[in-house]
């Protein structure tokens, strides 16, 4: 089976979740309320998916450009170590 990756919008995303939860994008107040009231479950929400891209990419080989396919890789742990230490950070809060 042939699947076909874009590892620009996949990056886009990354760098999209990341920037709204951490209100580095503009959005209306109200939105940014409940970005703050809901950071625990948006973060474990992406911390799963970041989980299950880091699973789905382990079980793929490219079929050309194995360095940019190595970068996402990266990029995407990046992601879910960011996740999982933003988490940890909300625990040593309390």
């Amino acid at each position: 089976m042939k699947i076909e990756l874009d590892p620009d919008r996949m990056e886009e995303m990354l760098d999209m979740w990341r920037k709204s939860v951490d209100l580095q994008i503009p959005m209306m107040d109200d939105f940014k309320i409940r970005m703050m009231q809901n950071r625990r479950e948006i973060l474990e929400n992406f911390l799963q998916t970041g989980t299950g891209w880091t699973l789905a990419l382990g079980c793929m080989e490219p079929l050309d450009d194995a360095a940019r396919f190595d970068d996402l890789r990266i990029k995407v742990k990046a992601f879910v170590d960011w996740a999982a230490s933003e988490i940890d950070a909300l625990d040593a809060m309390r």
